[in-house]
């Protein structure tokens, strides 16, 4: 997905104070929950995102041209009991249902400044916990956070496109008139050997 920001967006960007948080949609079967990694709750586009600041995090989201299956974990807290008690019920109420990130600047009064920008969308899939052990140092408590990883849709066709080899023949047959992998073989079976020009100097 490109990254395209308005104008007061842009501004924001180059202005001495800013800031930027994830918006997330998430469609249970008992309604949509909406939350945002911004430390305050924030009112975008008629929605009501509930701040939950360092309660929540979202693995990195990676862009790539080739077959590589998208996913992202959507880490939560276990303080977070409202959560907890939404994906630690019945599968069914989230699981393969959809969900949405929204990229969104903030102003220094923590009010939205510009439109929010979609980085990412596909649907929720399982739920793990993650527990971790005492720490001596913190007081001896435990802790632990609620994984919900998600997965775009397809990425079972584009883990069985991983390491197939593409020929213009496919090119041709699936996208009629590309060329871009018109020569692919010949390069293959009759490698050039490419000299830079410094080289050719000598």
């Amino acid at each position: 997905m490109s990254l395209t920001l308005d104008g007061t967006a842009t501004a924001r960007i180059a202005a001495s104070v800013r800031g930027v948080a994830w918006l997330v949609d998430l469609e249970f079967v008992s309604g949509t929950i909406y939350y945002t990694t911004s430390p305050v709750s924030l009112t975008v586009s008629g929605h009501n995102y509930l701040g939950l600041g360092d309660l929540a995090s979202v693995s990195a989201i990676g862009e790539s041209e080739d077959a590589t299956a998208a996913q992202i974990v959507l880490g939560f807290s276990l303080v977070d009991t409202a959560m907890l008690a939404a994906t630690l019920g019945n599968v069914d109420d989230y699981r393969g249902k959809r969900a949405r990130l929204w990229l969104q600047l903030y102003d220094e009064a923590w009010q939205p400044a510009g439109a929010p920008v979609k980085r990412w969308a596909g649907f929720m899939d399982r739920v793990t916990v993650e527990r971790k052990p005492p720490v001596a140092l913190a007081g001896g408590g435990s802790a632990g956070r609620l994984n919900l990883e998600c997965s775009r849709a397809g990425m079972a066709r584009a883990r069985n496109l991983q390491g197939l080899r593409l020929t213009d023949a496919q090119q041709q047959h699936l996208y009629a008139g590309d060329l871009g992998l018109q020569y692919v073989q010949t390069l293959i079976e009759k490698p050039s050997l490419w000299l830079s020009k410094r080289f050719q100097q000598q």
